[in-house]
């Protein structure tokens, strides 16, 4: 069990409304529930309900932090459009479904994507491992990101969804690349990797972060149940999200 109380950070909560509900009800029904859940600060995206993300950013800075879905194959215009997410709403995270949008995470299109991270000070979260969804899992192979860890030692890259299953090799790279880390975005508690437990509990304590990246009851549910050794906790919920994500 980890020591009590302990603050979270979810970088990957997810923000949404039912259709015809004011923004200022979303927010504060949004509020309730991260104070059940214990969630101090969550990363809110951009890219479903941007009206709704500018109005939570602007009425309660202390509580959210800004990330956005990118595409690399619009070039010069995604990386403007970056750099005004960064300016106007304090950017934190970059994430990115390589299997989704048929591009492999280690193709050269997102070499400007990933060196404008690096400008922006700003982590990129890649879905790797084999994807739910019935689209190749090729360019999710978890091998492909030791080029891109390796060529740009200052990103700080956050691997997600699971990187399943090749997690194994996931925390071998994460032995060999200091700026990788892993997310358990979309993972209940017991589905997390023992590999990645293990690798908490050995010597990546500071390279292991929570996320829910799905529906928070069912992810907080048995959360505390996961064999973390007690110095992982805090890392693992807030210390590490504050650190890789700038906050």
């Amino acid at each position: 069990m980890p020591p009590a109380p302990l603050a979270v950070i979810d970088p990957l909560y997810a923000l949404v409304r039912a259709p015809g509900i004011p923004i200022e009800t979303a927010i504060t029904a949004t509020l309730a529930e991260l104070d059940r859940f214990g969630v101090e600060r969550a990363g809110i995206g951009f890219d479903d309900d941007p009206e709704l993300a500018r109005a939570a950013l602007a009425s309660h800075p202390a509580r959210f932090f800004a990330r956005s879905e990118v595409d690399p194959r619009r070039g010069m215009e995604e990386l403007r459009r970056l750099e005004r997410l960064a300016r106007d709403h304090g950017l934190r995270a970059v994430t990115t479904s390589p299997a989704r949008r048929f591009l492999p995470i280690d193709d050269k299109l997102f070499y400007p994507v990933f060196a404008k991270c690096v400008e922006l000070g700003v982590a990129i979260c890649p879905s790797l491992g084999v994807p739910e969804e019935r689209v190749p899992f090729s360019p999710q192979k978890v091998e492909r990101i030791d080029e891109v860890a390796g060529f740009f030692p200052e990103l700080r890259i956050v691997m997600k969804d699971g990187c399943e299953p090749w997690q194994a090799l996931a925390v071998l790279l994460m032995r060999k690349h200091p700026n990788l880390a892993y997310l358990t975005s979309r993972l209940l508690p017991s589905e997390i990797p023992a590999e990645i437990v293990a690798f908490a509990n050995e010597d990546g304590a500071h390279q292991v972060l929570f996320a829910s990246g799905g529906p928070a009851e069912a992810v907080f549910k048995g959360l505390f149940e996961i064999g973390f050794a007690r110095h992982v906790w805090p890392r693992f919920l807030r210390d590490n999200a504050v650190r890789v994500f700038a906050l």
